[in-house]
């Protein structure tokens, strides 16, 4: 019995290591073309990360390098942020709750505790 439960663990560290996840495959049944939803243009600017009129964020807590490679395949400009409660992924942002929700509801998909936060 002790012997199972170190080779499950090898396995799930081997996983980890390797920085891929047996369930990849499975991105996007959203309607993006460039699966990126943290950027965008303004006039000649290309704006980055947390823009006011995308209230609607998806996160996933933490700050894992792992966590953030595996959400990367599906949205290739997540990135790790913070504020008062702590360090989070932030997956994507939208102008509309139902979006942010498909998002969330890919992520997690993918066994990531992603959830639709509102930033004012």
């Amino acid at each position: 019995m002790k012997w199972s439960i170190v080779i499950s663990s090898v396995i799930a560290l081997s996983w980890e290591l390797m920085g891929t996840t047996a369930y990849a495959d499975n991105c996007f049944p959203i309607s993006s073309s460039s699966q990126q939803f943290n950027r965008v243009q303004q006039g000649k600017v290309i704006v980055i990360g947390r823009i006011s009129k995308y209230p609607y964020v998806v996160v996933v807590p933490g700050d894992e390098e792992i966590k953030l490679k595996s959400i990367q395949q599906c949205v290739t400009d997540a990135f790790i942020s913070q504020n008062r409660l702590g360090k989070f992924i932030h997956a994507g942002a939208f102008d509309n709750y139902a979006s942010a929700k498909g998002l969330e509801r890919v992520l997690r998909s993918r066994k990531l505790d992603a959830r639709v936060v509102y930033f004012r």
